[in-house]
């Protein structure tokens, strides 16, 4: 009994158990043209195998170690873009080789569930991608 006590305790401590974690990781590869190409895996999406982007942020390391903000964009208005498994998500920043970025790329459908919404991230240096 006791033990069942702590495991509930537990899990509620911890949040919904549920819901599955929003947390993903982007599969990257470096296109043609050099830059990267972030795409997600089937198992990665909602169950109508899409979903909507809200909004991209790109990070890069500083001297100081830390990751900063360096690009966003934001997806509030139509057309609606949509993530799909499989294909490359459009980011519009210029990435440079030997700089150390992280991209992360939320998503949700429909907008009103917080139970879709995923995160997708990777962590990367331009240089040590491979081709697609």
């Amino acid at each position: 009994m006791k033990k069942a006590i702590i495991t509930l305790t537990c899990c509620l401590l911890t949040g919904c158990f549920i819901h599955p974690m929003p947390f993903r990781t982007a599969v990257t590869s470096l296109k043609t043209d050099g830059q990267p190409c972030f795409k997600i895996k089937t198992e990665s999406v909602t169950a109508n195998n899409q979903s909507r982007i809200l909004s991209i942020v790109v990070n890069k390391e500083f001297a100081d170690g830390h990751m900063h903000e360096i690009w966003s964009e934001r997806q509030h208005e139509f057309p609606i873009k949509m993530v799909i498994p499989g294909q490359c998500i459009p980011v519009g920043y210029h990435f440079r080789p030997y700089q150390k970025y992280s991209v992360t790329i939320y998503t949700m459908v429909p907008p009103d569930k917080v139970e879709t919404k995923r995160f997708w991230r990777s962590e990367f240096q331009l240089q040590d991608l491979q081709p697609e």
